[in-house]
């Protein structure tokens, strides 16, 4: 599993994709900082852990960027031969699978923590650095941010296993997840009134601007994640086994 993770960062190094991918994020994190900030006032300040915490957890369109990421080196392994040389020296599919996820995972956070340490600068120069009334909501906050990602890439991954091809595979990605969203469209338009709240991401997630020192909301959002987080992965995980890449 290390060997496979440093693989991976390696691979990252000599891609000129993932740089390109890299800058763009930057580039996506930067007009959202500078939207904020001149959004920003005396009377409406964003203090700089506000700030931080604002960029860390307001990142999807940065996460989408790291989809794509994830399914062009799936689908890159596919083309060049890689995956057949991994699978044919024995080393397991599901560790495969697992190593992809937490390495761009961690790539993603790191990006999406290093921009908000930049918002956290810059606007508590003006605004000052704050303080966070409630702790624990934003360490859980985090907590399900890394989740969210996770799952998200997870489901990217799979995708790509199952289709082979980057843009294919990242669409996928997107829609599955979304699916309670689309069907309440669906059906709203059929006027038909159903609720899926209960297994939708977007019902679920904590918002930052709702921080209070009432955590109960964090125990649907973390199953909601971890289910949608399992499904992938049990997915991803059948795909590969029933595979023939050799």
């Amino acid at each position: 599993m290390k060997s496979l993770i440093r693989g991976h960062m390696y691979q990252l190094k000599k891609d000129h994709f993932f740089f390109g991918c890299l800058a763009l994020s930057f580039i996506l994190m930067f007009v959202s900082i500078r939207l904020t900030l001149s959004l920003a006032s005396v009377d409406n300040p964003v203090t700089g852990l506000e700030g931080l915490f604002d960029i860390f957890f307001s990142g999807d369109t940065v996460l989408y960027v790291f989809m794509l990421l994830t399914t062009n080196m799936v689908a890159e392994a596919y083309r060049s031969g890689v995956m057949k040389n991994i699978f044919g020296r024995g080393i397991a599919k599901k560790h495969y699978y697992l190593s992809i996820v937490f390495t761009v995972s961690a790539v993603y956070v790191l990006v999406t923590l290093a921009g908000g340490i930049v918002m956290g600068i810059i606007a508590g120069s003006r605004f000052g650095l704050g303080g966070v009334a409630y702790p624990a909501y934003y360490v859980l906050g985090v907590l399900a941010r890394i989740l969210y990602a996770m799952a998200h890439i997870s489901f990217a991954v799979t995708m790509a296993i199952y289709t082979r091809n980057a843009i294919t595979g990242v669409v996928f990605g997107l829609v599955i997840p979304n699916l309670p969203n689309i069907l309440e469209m669906v059906l709203g338009f059929l006027k038909i009134q159903v609720s899926l709240g209960f297994i939708k991401i977007s019902a679920n997630m904590p918002s930052v601007y709702s921080a209070s020192d009432d955590l109960s909301a964090f125990l649907p959002c973390f199953l909601v994640l971890c289910g949608y987080l399992a499904v992938s992965t049990f997915a991803g995980f059948k795909l590969l086994k029933n595979q023939d890449v050799m």
